[in-house]
């Protein structure tokens, strides 16, 4: 009588990561920073009831960073604050066309 052993499992390839160019490691890097900070700060215009404030550096992570990072620091305000308080953002800028005069 013969034995063989178990045949071993089939592992598939683990996929590889997509690698990342400077540019796209620097958008990263600065996004996280960027997030850092805003919630840094957003953190302390809310505990001293900055409400002004607290809507500039929301407004900052929808227009600098990236709408995700705007919706964290939105809800993050209304967690902390809770849902009785109205918040109004901006979500883009007002676009004001210049007039030139013709002479």
């Amino acid at each position: 009588m013969t034995l063989m052993p178990t045949p071993p499992a089939f592992i598939p390839p683990a996929p590889e990561k997509p690698t990342r160019n400077l540019r796209e490691r620097g958008a990263a890097s600065f996004h996280a920073a960027l997030a850092a900070v805003l919630t840094a700060g957003l953190d302390d215009a809310l505990e001293a009831g900055d409400h002004p404030r607290a809507v500039s550096l929301i407004n900052r992570g929808f227009a600098e960073g990236s709408p995700q990072m705007g919706c964290e620091l939105l809800c993050r305000a209304m967690a902390s604050v809770g849902t009785a308080r109205t918040w109004t953002v901006q979500l883009s800028p007002l676009a004001r066309a210049q007039q030139r005069s013709v002479s």
